[in-house]
């Protein structure tokens, strides 16, 4: 009875609660929490695991996700409580960055909006990934909303400081996340505090000083770990790739499900359904901007909107490669004036003539379709992008219990193809290789590992030696199609019969460094 009762005096309050419970719900159910981590997962998590060595943590990383994850990473090892952790964190957030529109204009504009970003199949993978960019996604929803309750007629004065202490607190959380992005964030939010001073100098001090606390870690960082802010700004551009580019055909054939499009990976064309889609959300944009100013409220479609963009530009104009996820704090952003849109729709169907009623309900059934269509596309990609990493991430693991049985043990390094992921699972370092060199030298990652007395084992999926200096490598058949190569000095186990080498593969190209 209290639930019917607070579902009556509150009901859009009750709705975003069910958005954020399904979008928790299909996570766990849709992608499931039998994940294993991916690359980049396995840089955060490994900071704080204390089951395993620390993986390198490159210049333009940021301790965020490390923060998030260390309460479950400390106490167990179980990637499946991590991942059931992340996707109940990340159904909080979303109620919690929408609930803060919801109290700055009650309606049904907030809920919507939380259903069209918790609906993308990004959304909805990175839920429960320990990945930055979905959080960041988050706490720019919040900043914007917050913004907007500092500048509404009483702002932080009417409402106590809270709005200024959570302005600066999500500005501060999206800088502790990835701090480049604070700083888009911040921009696209300036032009909102184009009003009389002593309307815009507290909101102004809070967004300065939530970059000043979620940067003071990254800047400290740079001086102990790599040479000054200066130098790890080179380094991260380099990593990064970061100069002017123009990169949007990249997103767009990252919209149909590769993470990543960056060589070596094909990420193959922009599909025409992705395109249709990508190309109606300005169009509604622009249409949620004239509903929201239609009905007195501008500046509610208007600042999202602008910080959006914001957030989307370097990410199209400064980094040379795409991937899907550098895109979700735009998306969660116009998510808020696309709802405006079909909200104001859906606000005045019942009211005018007979025919302006019947042209408003056909738009309404037309805007369904378009909401089945979107769910249909959505659940699709996600199926196909879910798929094949399970099965990639499962064979990691048992490629890892396969080495345990080959007597690797820490201290060790596990390298080559995926050999990131594996090391995590079997307790060693790693040092991945995305392109295998013709070179006979064994190379030096190896070298300095055995001299600092640690196990070392290569591993690689096919039928071929990847490498010359593997020929004279003792090569053992491991699970799948995948081997692993011991050196010469390693002392053989009985349980595995060893079996001929073949000859090498010529060499790739070597890609650039991994992203972020």
């Amino acid at each position: 009875m209290a639930i019917v009762g607070w579902v009556r005096a509150d009901p859009w309050r009750a709705l975003l609660a069910l958005v954020a419970a399904c979008y928790a719900v299909v996570q766990l159910v849709a992608v499931g929490p039998g994940m294993g981590l991916g690359w980049d997962e396995v840089v955060y998590v490994s900071q704080v695991d204390p089951r395993v060595p620390a993986t390198d943590f490159i210049a333009p990383r940021a301790r965020g996700i490390t923060l998030l994850v260390a309460p479950v990473v400390l106490l167990t090892a179980s990637t499946e409580a991590l991942r059931v952790y992340l996707s109940l964190a990340s159904a909080l957030a979303l109620y919690g960055a929408f609930l803060v529109w919801l109290r700055l204009r009650p309606g049904p504009v907030a809920p919507l909006a939380a259903l069209l970003f918790a609906s993308l199949w990004l959304s909805l993978f990175y839920g429960g990934e320990a990945m930055p960019n979905l959080w960041v996604a988050f706490g720019a929803v919040a900043a914007a909303g917050f913004l907007l309750r500092c500048l509404r007629p009483g702002g932080a004065a009417g409402a106590g400081r809270g709005p200024l202490a959570g302005l600066a607190l999500c500005v501060a959380a999206v800088a502790l996340l990835r701090p480049p992005d604070s700083l888009w964030l911040v921009l696209g939010l300036a032009p909102a505090l184009a009003r009389p001073v002593l309307r815009w100098l507290g909101p102004a001090l809070a967004l300065a000083a939530g970059l000043a606390a979620g940067w003071a870690e990254w800047v400290v960082e740079a001086y102990v770990r790599f040479g000054g802010l200066a130098a790890r700004w080179r380094d991260a551009e380099a990593a990064n790739e970061t100069g002017l580019h123009f990169s949007l055909y990249e997103h767009a054939r990252a919209l149909n499900g590769p993470l990543l499009c960056r060589p070596p990976a094909d990420c193959g064309p922009a599909l025409p359904p992705w395109v249709a889609w990508w190309s109606a959300i300005p169009v509604l944009v622009l249409l949620g901007l004239y509903a929201a100013r239609r009905r007195g409220r501008p500046a509610e479609g208007l600042v999202p909107a602008v910080a959006g963009l914001s957030m989307a530009a370097p990410y199209v104009f400064l980094v040379g490669y795409a991937a899907p996820r550098f895109l979700l704090p735009a998306y969660a952003l116009l998510a808020l004036p696309v709802a405006h849109a079909a909200a104001g729709l859906l606000a005045k169907a019942g009211g005018g003539t007979r025919r302006v009623r019947a042209a408003r309900v056909a738009g309404g059934a037309v805007a369904a379709v378009c909401l089945l269509a979107h769910l249909a596309l959505q659940g699709v990609t996600l199926d196909k992008v879910v798929a094949p990493r399970l099965a990639e991430r499962e064979a990691d693991a048992e490629v890892a219990r396969a080495l345990a049985g080959l007597g690797v043990r820490g201290p060790c390094l596990v390298y080559g193809e995926r050999a990131v992921m594996i090391a995590y699972r079997a307790g060693c370092e790693g040092h991945t290789v995305l392109s295998w060199q013709p070179q006979s030298q064994v190379p030096g990652a190896l070298l300095d590992a055995r001299a600092a007395g640690k196990r070392v084992v290569a591993v690689d999926r096919g039928g071929a030696v990847p490498a010359p200096f593997l020929l004279s490598w003792e090569r053992r058949p491991l699970e799948g199609r995948w081997f692993a190569y011991l050196p010469p000095e390693t002392p053989d186990t009985p349980d595995t019969p060893a079996t001929p080498a073949t000859p090498a593969t010529p060499a790739r190209t070597t890609p650039a460094a991994r992203p972020a």
